[in-house]
């Protein structure tokens, strides 16, 4: 299974959170996955949509530690005030934007960062994602046409 497997739960998780991580997290997923062996029901889905449902768990995990973090980092970075090193306009734009680009981050839902990576970069069927997140196709095409609205709209870009 890892053999066969291994490089596209690396490959779903280096898009994500790059190599170096990714690395870290397809060792998390096997580990788990040995673990766990006896929860594998391949009536359920492929090994694969398996393991890609325990990788973007894992990712999930890393994403609600990183926005504890930018969260953090955007309180001190308010709290130091501004760089003289920078004119007026880049801090105000600087200071602009931030905000937006982590609530845009925090905004989007971890299991619609997970189904837009499995459809769009992982070339998963709607099946495969659907079994990987454990949710019924006609859902992953619903949550699929929301996303899509929310992006088209630009409630989660910086205009």
């Amino acid at each position: 299974m890892f053999d066969q497997h291994a490089p596209a739960v690396f490959a779903f998780a280096a898009r994500r959170l790059g190599r170096d991580l990714a690395q870290d997290v397809t060792a998390d997923t096997f580990r788990i996955a040995v673990e766990s062996v006896g929860a594998f029901d391949p009536d359920r889905g492929s090994a694969r949509s398996w393991l890609i449902g325990i990788a973007a768990n894992q990712i999930r995990r890393y994403w609600r530690t990183e926005r504890r973090r930018l969260n953090a980092l955007a309180r001190v970075v308010a709290a130091e005030g501004d760089d003289p090193q920078s004119s007026a306009e880049e801090r105000l734009d600087a200071r602009r934007r931030l905000p937006k680009m982590l609530d845009a981050v925090a905004a989007l839902p971890d299991v619609d960062r997970d189904l837009i990576t499995m459809i769009a970069w992982e070339q998963m069927s709607y099946r495969e994602a659907a079994d990987a997140l454990g949710i019924p196709v006609g859902t992953v095409a619903s949550r699929l046409n929301r996303i899509r609205a929310v992006l088209a709209s630009g409630d989660v870009h910086d205009d």
